[in-house]
């Protein structure tokens, strides 16, 4: 039987990111640390998560002999650990060794724990992946460690000029404190002993002079602290939001938008840490060496003393800080799986009221919420010892000092007013070190909303995503003044794909193979097919979301990487399956909020939409506020709505991606006369065969591939794919009929 051995703990973000995870802690095991995002693209992580098969050939990448076994349990209690089992035929988790009646597992989901024999032969599917390195392999990286990103996210500020600052002002609050402790002494020696009065006067005097030297000087302390806390909230906040916005639609079909949206706000919880804890750490760290280096000069004794308790404060903390660590990512990530599942189901609150699925509902968010009240009751103990363990060696230093120092004293090497001074020194020494020791809480703490911030930040923005490479205030405030985008040069609306291939998992046989497809200015084409045929990639593939592996796309003949962003955006409109409205006025929700688009525009593309009529019928016109998702329209009317939105520019090439499906034939009908007489180039990819007709072109597609091309006469009278089709559905239509 093997015995349990300690591996690193890395824990999946997404469900889908399981297997990626368990290899992420193999290589960690073997001193080979490889970051998440970069994991997930060596697995072929897709929207179904990946296979053992993608997990084998990406170890080989990084050096490993990986090698997959069908076993029973008493074969697999004699492997070596760690190795990855297949568990409950959709999860992946890492088993570091088997005990006497227990096996410890390392979790992608929830970190190591342990089990008993029993339970792991319960979900245990009997497939196993062992790894051994090979000659090649080599170590790499580091352990993973929150201080590389926070150092990160202070040198991407430009804070140094505050910290600059904040050092010097912690070197100034010495200089009270140090006052105060040869106060002490004066007045101990001098006026109590010594019986001098006179000096009482002066010496209150210059006491609160003091005071309020000290009193400006934290002033100017708390003021620079307040201006980069603010600072540093707009940038982290900011970049994070830039960085979303550049990432590539691959990782938001593995994540759910409710969970990151709910990682934004981390960045004002981590904003305050640098600003608070953090910052004051600068100028602890100074306080705590001046006042050292003075301390020395009264008694070496003493000093050694204190700092050796300080020590133990020290290497307490750390061990805390282990124990702590796995518990702190998972609490952060269990938070977000809570607050991502309510925002999920208040966006589905019609369909929840509607099937009476408010207590199943409830239950799946309540069992996420507990496994969160249960992490942070696992943190209680140790976060509470820490709490206490500053103030009880503080209390176990002052009494050393009263007892050593006495001593001193009674020996006559040191006076009464000495340890008097001495005895505030010490107070000034430990004080900053208590403020350490909680703020390596605080900071441990903030390791799982740091993980999450990360996730996002460590995938790389694609060639020619990065669109706000170049933005700064002066570019941001000239898009107020810019011209209208319908003055604009505009493409004429040719659009050609040559050898397209694509698919979404890397090291999976692609989803379009060598597709290739040509659009005349004004031309009107359809694709067609059923579910997962490809039709919808297309669409994305043309509009910039995916980016193709083979192949190029080309619009009036120019490579698509030529034409100035501006320039395609403002030639292309697209209405997707889905129509998205956002709160805000009817006018905001057609021009997203662009002021250079004129109410002659906004008015044409809705009549065009058909749907200026009903917009003229409520309340404020185009100023009428709509809900949030539209809950105020009917599904026919949101989407006449992003009919508009797509128009209001007077593109030159329109996709259409299921855009009329709630629509009822006669308005279907005067939307299509309308597109035809702006002589726009139409893409229409449908499900439903009478909406496209009348296009020039139809192409019928499956499992990637153009099986048929043709007008609809054609199509119909050769009796393929697309007569079945066509077929199919007029039954249906004539059934519902």
């Amino acid at each position: 039987m093997s015995a349990p051995i300690s591996t690193p703990t890395i824990l999946q973000m997404e469900a889908v990111e399981c297997g990626a995870a368990a290899l992420g802690i193999i290589l960690g095991f073997h001193r080979c640390y490889v970051p998440l995002a970069e994991l997930r693209q060596a697995c072929g992580v897709s929207r179904n998560g990946s296979n053992a098969a993608n997990i084998v050939k990406a170890a080989s990448r990084y050096g490993l002999d990986a090698k997959g076994y069908r076993l029973e349990l008493t074969s697999t209690q004699k492997l070596t650990p760690p190795f990855i089992a297949f568990w409950e035929f959709n999860h992946f988790v890492v088993v570091e060794g088997f005990g006497k009646d227990q096996v410890y597992l390392n979790d992608p989901a929830v970190g190591r724990r342990q089990i008993s024999l029993d339970e792991f032969d319960r979900s245990f599917t009997g497939i196993v992946l062992t790894f051994t390195p090979q000659p090649t392999f080599q170590p790499r990286g580091h352990a993973p460690s929150i201080w590389p990103s926070l150092w990160r996210r202070l040198r991407q500020s430009r804070a140094s000029l505050e910290l600059l600052y904040l050092v010097l002002v912690g070197f100034l609050l010495t200089i009270p404190g140090l006052v105060i402790a040869i106060f002490s002494k004066l007045f101990v020696e001098n006026i109590l002993i010594e019986n001098h009065l006179n000096w009482l006067r002066p010496f209150l005097l210059l006491i609160a002079l003091v005071a309020a030297l000290n009193l400006s000087l934290t002033f100017w302390q708390s003021q620079a602290l307040r201006r980069l806390r603010t600072r540093l909230a707009i940038q982290l906040s900011s970049q994070f939001i830039e960085h979303i916005l550049c990432l590539p639609a691959s990782y938001y079909e593995q994540r759910s938008a409710g969970e990151i949206g709910s990682r934004v706000s981390l960045n004002n919880t981590v904003a305050n840490v640098l600003s608070g804890e953090l910052a004051k750490t600068v100028i602890d760290s100074v306080m705590m060496i001046v006042y050292g280096l003075v301390m020395f000069t009264y008694s070496v004794p003493l000093t050694l003393i204190a700092i050796g308790l300080a020590g133990v404060n020290a290497l307490g903390l750390r061990w805390f800080a282990r124990q702590r660590q796995d518990t702190n990512l998972r609490l952060g990530l269990e938070l977000g799986r809570a607050m991502s599942t309510t925002i999920t189901g208040l966006q589905a609150i019609e369909t929840i009221k509607g099937s009476g699925l408010e207590t199943f509902f409830f239950n799946r968010w309540a069992g996420l919420y507990t496994k969160a009240i249960n992490s942070q009751q696992e943190l209680a103990i140790p976060t509470q010892t820490i709490s206490i363990l500053p103030s009880a060696l503080s209390s176990l230093t002052n009494m050393t000092l009263i007892v050593v120092g006495g001593i001193q004293a009674m020996r006559g090497e040191m006076s009464i007013g000495m340890l008097v001074a001495y005895q505030a020194l010490m107070q000034l020494f430990l004080e900053p070190i208590n403020r350490l020791v909680l703020m390596s809480s605080s900071i441990q703490e903030l390791y799982g909303d740091i993980a999450r911030l990360d996730d996002v930040l460590d995938n790389p923005i694609p060639p020619g995503q990065d669109f706000f490479q170049f933005a700064s205030p002066t570019t941001l405030q000239s898009l107020e003044t810019q011209s209208p985008p319908n003055s604009m040069a505009k493409l004429e609306g040719q659009l050609t794909l040559k050898n397209i291939t694509f698919g979404y998992s890397p090291i999976d046989p692609p989803l379009i193979q060598n597709f290739n497809l040509t659009l005349a200015p004004g031309e009107r084409v359809a694709l067609v097919g059923g579910s997962g045929s490809g039709k919808s990639t297309i669409a994305k593939l043309i509009l910039g979301v995916y980016q193709p592996w083979q192949g190029s796309i080309l619009f009036d003949e120019q490579p698509k990487l030529d034409i100035p962003r501006a320039v395609l955006h403002h030639s292309i409109g697209y209405v997707s399956q889905d129509s998205v409205i956002f709160s805000g006025t009817v006018q905001d929700n057609i021009t997203l909020w662009d002021h250079t688009l004129t109410d002659t525009d906004i008015i044409q593309a809705s009549i065009d939409a058909m749907i200026h009529p009903k917009i003229m019928t409520l309340p404020a016109g185009y100023q009428t506020q709509l809900l949030e998702g539209g809950m105020n329209l009917s599904g026919g009317e949101r989407q006449r709505l992003e009919i508009a939105r797509a128009l209001v520019r007077n593109p030159s090439l329109c996709i259409f991606d299921e855009a009329t499906s709630a629509l009822d034939a006669n308005v279907e009908e005067q939307i299509m006369q309308c597109l035809q007489i702006r002589g726009l180039t139409c893409l229409f990819i449908a499900h439903r065969l009478s909406t496209i007709r009348d296009c020039d072109q139809i192409i019928v597609m499956e499992q990637g591939q153009i099986v048929e091309s043709g007008t609809h006469q054609a199509l119909w009278e050769a009796k393929g794919l697309y007569h079945r089709m066509l077929s199919a559905q007029s039954v249906e239509d004539y059934t519902q009929d």
